[in-house]
């Protein structure tokens, strides 16, 4: 048996009365009396009615859903990024819906056209580390539909963002690793491409500067995100004349994998190889030394994109002027960098 939906002309039926009527009452409308929007409101509840989503959103040109675009979510800072969304957009009455680029450009385009389907109201995006290309982001920047970037962002396209303060979070990792005796302070960076990379791996040369530390070019080695990649980089590291005796990886998951294999060739940490990552992962609570890293507020980051969201849905789209929101980070020190000086 198929289930027909309760419609307006069902409770109009029941109180003898017209659908506008019951529309206008459903509405609080002032031409409405009390007595007649409270017998419909009492009707529509004990019949469980609900209005048409659909038609709600021809009528208001709005979907009410917020189209979102994560990297992966097998790292726990996105899984929390999107619960801050989840959970603002959901207290103003937004649905969400949430798709994986899984770090690809050709699957980030192809998630964005089925969004853009489903008629969401705008879209929040952590670009994926192999998109260069930004056309298909500004194609909807242009059709002045809000486009809120957060953790990760395209600095051609002036529109709204939210992002830790990557510079800062990597000088104080830097600094805290020179304060406990390192002088030769490597970096595992991640695709360049990516604006958190570009930003972290400023803020480690920046730190090496202003404490009078030598800059090894041969110190900075590049991950695609990958165990291999991490592999290849760690044991580049390894193999120099002048090993490093720190490392500062892009973040947790790079530092985890590369302290595996730092402690598969014998050496100490953190007395040969000190360690900092960025970003609180759970894996690295599978490991010892337990590890230092930056801690980023990825919760409120996904509940400012939200606000930032509404301010550009609620703005008049030719007088809106884009906000960039910075949220600090916190470095959280553990045994990976607990070097007797």
């Amino acid at each position: 048996m198929s289930y027909r939906q309760l419609t307006l002309k069902d409770i109009a039926k029941e109180l003898n009365t017209s659908v506008a009527t019951v529309s206008r009452a459903l509405k609080n409308h002032p031409s409405i009396s009390d007595q007649m929007k409270k017998k419909v409101m009492q009707l529509a509840t004990e019949l469980n009615y609900h209005p048409n989503s659909i038609a709600v959103s021809l009528l208001k040109n709005r979907s009410y859903t917020i189209g979102v675009i994560v990297p992966e979510i097998a790292h726990n800072f996105y899984s929390i990024v999107m619960e801050g969304i989840e959970n603002a957009a959901i207290s103003a009455g937004y649905n969400v819906l949430f798709c994986m680029s899984k770090e690809s450009k050709e699957r980030e385009v192809n998630v964005l056209s089925t969004l853009l389907h489903s008629r969401i109201d705008g879209l929040l995006i952590a670009p994926s580390k192999e998109t260069t290309d930004y056309k298909h982001l500004e194609t909807l920047f242009n059709r002045e539909m809000p486009l809120i970037f957060f953790d990760r962002h395209c600095a051609e396209i002036p529109t709204s963002k939210v992002l830790v303060d990557d510079y800062k979070g990597a000088f104080k990792a830097v600094d805290h690793l020179a304060s406990v005796g390192c002088k030769r302070i490597a970096h595992i960076a991640g695709p360049q491409n990516l604006s958190n990379s570009q930003q972290r791996l400023s803020g480690y040369i920046d730190a090496l500067k202003a404490l009078n530390l030598k800059q090894n070019d041969n110190y900075i080695v590049t991950s695609d995100l990958t165990k291999e990649s991490v592999r290849t980089c760690t044991t580049r590291l390894l193999e120099m004349n002048e090993k490093p005796d720190a490392i500062f990886a892009y973040n947790s998951f790079l530092a985890f994998e590369s302290m595996l294999i730092v402690k598969d060739k014998g050496l100490k940490i953190p007395d040969d190889i000190a360690f900092v990552g960025f970003a609180n992962e759970p894996m690295i609570s599978y490991i010892e030394p337990s590890l230092t890293t930056v801690l980023q507020p990825a919760y409120r980051m996904g509940q400012e994109a939200v606000k930032l969201f509404f301010n550009q849905l609620n703005s008049n789209a030719k007088k809106f002027a884009p906000e960039t929101l910075i949220l600090e980070t916190k470095l959280l020190v553990k045994a990976s960098s607990r070097r007797k000086t």
